[in-house]
């Protein structure tokens, strides 16, 4: 039990951190409301179910063995996040920017962010073998218990980011122009993740 209290605190530090997950879900949250970041965050955890099981199945020294497989998919996930960036950037006219949230383009962004970001499986590949806690239970087992813990959080704590984003956000949309700086700002955010997927 004190392992898993261990992974868990550990997982929320980590969550938490300044990272391009939580500072799209901000951005989304503040532009569109809480229902645009949770859209978002919904698929950015339905994203974990993947790569959680790429760890249970025992890929994840497959993909460290073939880095051009995951050098592939930081290419293909960069250029995703620059079209959308080039998108918001070609509609910065504030009479045409969308301020609701459109469900299936908000889970969709998240879910292709987290699965075309490789560096999540190999980051759980190796955080998690240092919070194993059972020598009875098989690899497999733990590995999908801690992977639920990690999702169960990370929606937690999406879910308050989103939630608290959105309620300061009428303060900050009253401003003149905020929502064209808004969405300025957070085309070059998307320009950013994807130097981060390459890096």
């Amino acid at each position: 039990m004190e392992v898993l209290l261990s992974f868990l605190l550990a997982s929320i530090l980590l969550t938490l951190a300044p990272g391009p997950d939580v500072l799209l879900v901000l951005s989304e949250s503040v532009i569109r409301g809480s229902k645009a970041g949770l859209l978002l965050a919904f698929g950015l955890v339905c994203g974990l179910v993947f790569h959680t099981s790429i760890i249970v199945l025992g890929w994840g020294q497959f993909l460290g063995a073939y880095p051009q497989i995951t050098q592939g998919a930081k290419i293909v996930g960069s250029i995703y996040f620059i079209y959308l960036s080039i998108q918001i950037f070609r509609n910065l006219d504030q009479k045409n920017l969308p301020t609701e949230p459109n469900s299936h383009k908000n889970f969709k962004k998240g879910l292709i962010m987290n699965l075309l970001n490789p560096k999540v499986s190999l980051f759980f590949w190796l955080f998690f073998p240092g919070f194993l806690f059972s020598e009875e239970l098989s690899l497999g087992v733990q590995y999908t218990i801690l992977g639920g813990i990690f999702m169960l959080q990370a929606s937690i704590v999406f879910y308050l980011i989103s939630v608290t984003a959105s309620k300061i956000s009428p303060f900050i949309l009253s401003r003149s122009n905020f929502m064209y700086w808004a969405n300025f700002g957070q085309g070059v955010l998307l320009i950013c993740i994807a130097i981060y997927f390459l890096v």
